[in-house]
């Protein structure tokens, strides 16, 4: 009698305690995450953000869904109330939702905005004339809307973007420099960058010389070349062949130096780095290193280096034995 009642009783235990473990699983499986405030409901890149809800512990992956772009996630600063987390620096800028997803494929989705705005870390070209293109490098360039020259009604238009890059063509401008002001679903920035209007500022030399200059030049020859060129058509080929050339040129009317604020140049090097030193009027003589065989941008202020009021003589001379240096768009900046 009593082993008989003793195979019930542990009949019905086991029994019970399948159901109950039956019904515990059942329940996580078909448990469905509730997610109540994400604070803040929108922020930058690397921001931390914290849901809060239930049934929040067995979370497993968290997706920004522009792009499907995952963040990171730490079993260790989240309970079954709370989940912490950063936006992810990858994350595209805009109104989208967060997917929340656990170890049984259970989501809850949450509204959310990605601020990105622009990032400019690099221009391909800061000299520009209509038409020229250059290309944007930085980040959330993927949704710019516009680009406008700062503190202008002169728009860029854009050719091409990806996140990383933009390229855009530049417009006529009345400007002689100017940054730009670029705008996509975050908001608005300035780049630090500057670009120079090619068109709206005194050049010794363009696409050619400046009408008005002699060319006083000695130890070489300099001219006007297609051959190596930084924009427009051609660039002066300054084919130095003698110990200390100089490329000379003279205005016997004078260019103003009234506001004036840089010397810019671009120049191309020989197959070795070279000094040259660059004289105004004979009076100031300032030395600048060319690297060998790439182009490079000069930008030397006018304070301390241009206090006449107006040019006669203009001289870039060659340190030691000739080498031929290529020269662009020689400009005094406003």
């Amino acid at each position: 009698m009593k082993n008989t009642f003793f195979k019930i009783a542990t009949a019905l235990f086991v029994t019970g305690t399948i159901w109950l473990s039956s019904c515990t699983s059942d329940d996580a499986v078909n448990a469905v995450p509730v997610a109540d405030k994400l604070a803040p409901d929108s922020a930058s890149g690397g921001s931390v953000l914290t849901l809060t809800g239930s049934g929040l512990g067995e979370m497993r992956t968290i997706v920004f869904d522009n792009g499907n772009v995952p963040a990171g996630l730490n079993p260790a600063f989240n309970t079954d109330n709370a989940i912490v987390f950063r936006v992810p620096d990858t994350a595209f800028g805009g109104t989208q939702k967060i997917i929340f997803t656990n170890k049984y494929g259970k989501s809850v989705a949450v509204p959310f905005k990605v601020i990105a705005l622009p990032i400019v870390t690099e221009l391909s070209n800061t000299d520009f004339t209509k038409g020229t293109q250059v290309t944007v490098k930085g980040n959330n360039l993927n949704d710019v809307t516009k680009v406008f020259l700062a503190g202008s009604t002169a728009e860029a238009k854009v050719i091409s973007k990806t996140k990383k890059q933009m390229v855009i063509e530049m417009p006529a401008s009345s400007s002689t420099r100017s940054k730009l002001t670029i705008t996509n679903s975050s908001g608005t920035i300035t780049t630090q960058q500057e670009l120079v209007s090619v068109d709206n500022n005194y050049g010794f030399f363009k696409d050619n010389f400046a009408d008005g200059l002699d060319n006083w030049s000695w130890g070489g020859d300099f001219t006007a070349s297609s051959k190596n060129v930084w924009t427009g058509t051609r660039s002066l080929e300054a084919a130095y062949n003698g110990s200390w050339g100089g490329l000379s040129l003279h205005s016997s009317a004078g260019i103003s130096t009234a506001g004036v604020n840089y010397l810019t140049f671009w120049a191309k090097g020989a197959d070795i780095d070279r000094q040259v030193s660059i004289k105004v009027n004979w009076a100031t003589d300032k030395v600048v290193t060319i690297p060998a065989n790439v182009w490079t941008y000069f930008k030397i202020p006018a304070t301390g280096f241009l206090t006449m009021p107006v040019i006669n003589d203009f001289v870039f001379q060659i340190h030691d034995d000739g080498k031929t240096i290529y020269f662009d768009n020689i400009l005094l900046v406003k």
